[in-house]
């Protein structure tokens, strides 16, 4: 951009529109508010709302459907009244060592769910882990679709009105 402030040392540049000093102020206190500037068609300096690109609309639905798919709406299961999530790790954690204490003639197992402690027979606490991991499975998969489907779309509008939340499993719970 080619702008010359009033009284301000720099080289002035052809072309350039004079401002005031006042002016110049409230270009500056409008970019520290999150505008931008830019010039009108006659080469003045105006202030102007950010207009974000298709490309950074889409990467901020896809946050926005990424944070969604990481929160509780989306993670946890409830057994009883208790109510918790089992990250994948956790979850392949306790399949081996559940498969350990079977193979050990153990017939109940403790799981904890948060501070909860959940004592189960081995094989219902199998079954339940077995359940869980489809779940995952099937959001992970609708995850997938929302991403494919937003990276699809053309328009502003499109990005904004496309509604993420749609398509995934019931939740799990289990009866203690």
């Amino acid at each position: 951009m080619k702008y010359w402030k009033q009284g301000f040392y720099a080289a002035y540049q052809e072309g350039a529109i004079e401002i005031t000093e006042k002016y110049w102020k409230e270009l500056l206190d409008g970019q520290s508010a999150g505008l931008i500037i830019v010039e009108n068609e006659k080469g003045y300096p105006i202030l102007k709302e950010y207009e974000p690109t298709l490309l950074e609309l889409k990467a901020r639905k896809i946050a926005e459907l990424q944070a969604y798919d990481s929160s509780e709406s989306v993670n946890s299961f409830s057994i009883g009244n208790v109510s918790g999530w089992l990250n994948k790790s956790t979850r392949v954690g306790l399949m081996n060592s559940i498969s350990i204490e079977r193979e050990s003639r153990r017939s109940e197992t403790t799981i904890w769910l948060d501070d909860a402690k959940l004592v189960l027979s081995i094989e219902k606490a199998i079954d339940m882990l077995q359940q869980i991991e489809l779940y995952a499975l099937a959001c992970y998969h609708t995850t997938q679709g929302h991403i494919k489907a937003i990276n699809q779309l053309e328009t502003k509008e499109e990005i904004e009105a496309y509604n993420f939340k749609t398509g995934y499993p019931g939740k799990l719970s289990f009866w203690g």
